[in-house]
Parts: structure tokens; sequence; C-alpha cells
């Protein structure tokens, strides 16, 4: 089975991988040796800068639980109090210098547990692979073997100069309609996004059947692969608008290898837009 990339996390898988970071830094300030003042102020200020990103993504109910799993209450404090002052210990000291309900005025397992709860109101926003995100995976799959299709071809029927004729993205855009059109029942050409500032952007092929968009490019001489890059970012950001996309493939044909680090490119541009929408890419 050739590889193709999954799309990386969003935004929301990488703020709960944070918050497991911040849980093991927060557990040395009390159970690991003494800190230094500068510890602990760098825990503070860094999760609070995440705490803020990660705000932004929830849904108004779930921030205001977010929130005061931060600021705490009158009974119960948050997890600001501990990181103001995690080396505090218990006002509840025995005579003989022991701690009889605990060391720590703030203890870290309270902490921890207000972590997970957090870690949860963020699971519960992430949205779940979609349909489409599947069938685009599968189809980015079958693209990848283009060129072993167009070489048997060739192969088979020399007088045919299937491989030779493609030479630009209009040429390239025939042999994949063609190809789409024996997986799917509906495949519309040169469909278009609605209207930005007056003007209509147009998308190769969309599969309305099953909420996918297919998008082509042809490698050529002037094109680096920042210049690709950025080409496709442009396109992942207007896909959006389109009221049949659910997942994107961007299939790029470089037939004279251009590209120097293909499946690097491919790594770096396969993922999870902003708005959600699984955005794959596939060189070959």
């Amino acid at each position: 089975m050739t590889f193709i990339p999954a799309p990386k996390a969003s935004n929301i898988s990488q703020l709960i991988t944070e918050s497991e970071e911040f849980e093991e830094r927060m557990a040395l300030l009390q159970e690991g040796e003494t800190p230094q003042p500068r510890d602990i102020t760098s825990v503070r200020a860094d999760y609070r800068a995440w705490h803020s990103r990660a705000g932004r993504v929830l849904p108004p109910d779930a921030r205001k639980k977010f929130d005061e799993l931060r600021d705490g209450g009158i009974l119960k404090n948050g997890i600001d109090r501990f990181l103001s002052e995690p080396r505090t210990e218990s006002l509840l000291k025995a005579a003989d210098g022991s701690f009889p309900l605990g060391r720590w005025q703030y203890p870290f397992t309270n902490v921890r547990t207000r972590l997970e709860k957090q870690r949860s109101l963020l699971a519960d926003a992430e949205p779940e692979e979609s349909p489409a995100a599947l069938v685009a995976a599968d189809l980015a799959k079958v693209l990848r073997r283009l060129p072993d299709f167009i070489h048997v071809l060739q192969q088979r029927r020399p007088d045919w100069p299937i491989g030779e004729a493609i030479k630009d993205e209009r040429e390239l855009q025939v042999l994949v309609e063609a190809l789409l059109r024996t997986l799917f029942d509906d495949v519309r050409p040169e469909d278009y996004t609605p209207s930005r500032g007056g003007a209509n952007s147009r998308v190769d092929f969309v599969l309305p059947e099953v909420g996918v968009v297919v998008e082509t490019k042809m490698t050529r001489e002037t094109m680096s692969a920042k210049k690709l890059g950025e080409e496709l970012l442009v396109d992942a950001g207007r896909y959006p608008a389109h009221p049949n996309c659910e997942a994107v493939v961007a299939y790029v044909y470089d037939p004279d290898k251009r590209l120097q680090n293909p499946r690097g490119i491919e790594r770096d541009l396969t993922q999870m837009t902003g708005s959600g929408i699984a955005f794959f890419c596939v060189i070959s």
C-alpha cells in the first residue's frame, strides 16, 4: 500500500498535546527539586499564553468552564493560584513539623484534575474525521499511481504518446477527469467558489456526492518548492467557500522530477485547515 500522509493534527490536537506537556512541567514544581524562580515564571507565562490560544477555539459555554478551571472560585482554587504559589506549604502543620493533610497549600493533584477537565473540553470541540476525508485519503492513493498508469499505456502502445502529450495542467486535467469518472458517478470539472471581491475562484474538479474537491498542478521550470507551497496554501484558503467542499486532494504531477524533496513537501502541506477541512497533497 502506497503511503499518503495523514492530515497534520488540528489546532485542538496540538493544544491537547501541549496541555499534557504542561502537566509534566507543573508536577516538577512540587514533586522535583526546589525549582528556580525563573522556572516557575516560565511555566506560568507559557500556560497563560496556551490558555488564551485554547480559549479561542472553544464555543462560549465551554470557554466559560475552561476559564473557571483556571481561575477557581471561593471554595476551590484554580490552576492560576497553583502557578502563583506552587511552593507555599500548608498552614495545617503538626507540632512535629509534619503535614497530616499534605505538605502543600495548593497541591498539584488538584491541578492535574483541572488540566484533565480542560483537555476534555478541548477534545469535545474536536471535529471527528469526516467521511469526505476518508474518501480523499483513498483518492490520494489512487492519484499517486497515475504515472504508473501512464507508463503501462505507453509501454503497451508506444505509438500513443500519452506521457509526452501532457505538457501543461489543462492536458493533465483531461487524464485526471477520465480517471475520476471511472471512480465516481458525478464529476464536475471547472466549478467555481462563491465570489470574493467581485471575482470567482475556479476549482478543477468537484465530487459533490462525496464532498471532495480535486485540484491539479503540474510542475514547470519556473516552479520552485516554495512557489508550489505558496500556490497550494492560497488555494486551501478559498476551498471552504465552496458549498460541496469537505475535503481536498491537491495532486501535483512532476514527470521531470523537478521537486527535490516531494515527500517532505507532502508532509508540510498535508494538513487540517483552520476551518476543519482535510487537505491532502500528493506529488508523483
